[in-house]
């Protein structure tokens, strides 16, 4: 399937942020909605397929089968930003996806699944080359994983930057806000740390 320069560029970055979109609604809708921190990231990460969409051609866009009006109505509210997340997000990692499968970049794109049943974001074509009776072997980080240290970093960045900016110079702060959020930091650093182990320890117990 052949596809412009300029497509290709906009399809692998909207996969890029899609990655993530799809990674945080395997959470629980009430636990990311619930959490403005997430809410905000993942509003962001749909704008940015959203603006991303804009650099595929008319002619491209019509060809794909993506319900891009879910990511025109973000902006009315949480619920939108959820039904783009849970409903257009698969989608646009189904169609998109075989458009630059023989780019280097796809080999770190996550192939989402959904146990018990076929994949609802593997391309059609896809299904029909893999052969039944061979096990399927889990490689890389599942979607979930992916959100979740996506997550845990962006959180440490955040509690260190409002402790750096009281060592920048804001001084106004009293010394207790200053404590607190030194110690925010720390917890967050150590947060994310932890869950790194995580992530070694599971996929050590899974290898072989």
């Amino acid at each position: 399937m052949s596809i412009s320069n300029a497509d290709l560029k906009a399809a692998l970055e909207i996969l890029r942020n899609a990655q993530f979109v799809y990674g945080l609604s395997r959470y629980p809708k009430k636990q990311v909605l619930d959490d403005p921190i997430d809410v905000k990231t993942l509003r962001g990460r749909l704008e940015a397929m959203r603006a991303a969409a804009k650099g595929l051609s008319a002619a491209q866009r019509e060809k794909l089968d993506v319900p891009w009006a879910d990511l025109e109505a973000i902006d009315s509210g949480t619920e939108a930003v959820w039904k783009a997340a849970k409903r257009a997000t698969p989608k646009i990692i189904a169609e998109l996806t075989p458009l630059v499968r023989d780019e280097p970049e796809a080999a770190f794109l996550i192939a989402p699944t959904k146990r018990g049943r076929t994949s609802e974001v593997e391309p059609r074509e896809k299904l029909k080359e893999r052969p039944k009776d061979k096990p399927k072997t889990q490689v890389g980080l599942t979607g979930t994983e992916i959100a979740g240290l996506e997550l845990a970093i962006q959180r440490r960045i955040a509690a260190e930057e409002a402790y750096f900016t009281w060592l920048r110079g804001n001084h106004s702060l009293p010394p207790a806000e200053w404590a607190k959020r030194r110690a925010h930091a720390e917890r967050a650093r150590s947060a994310e740390d932890l869950y790194v182990e995580k992530l070694f320890k599971s996929r050590s117990a899974r290898t072989p």
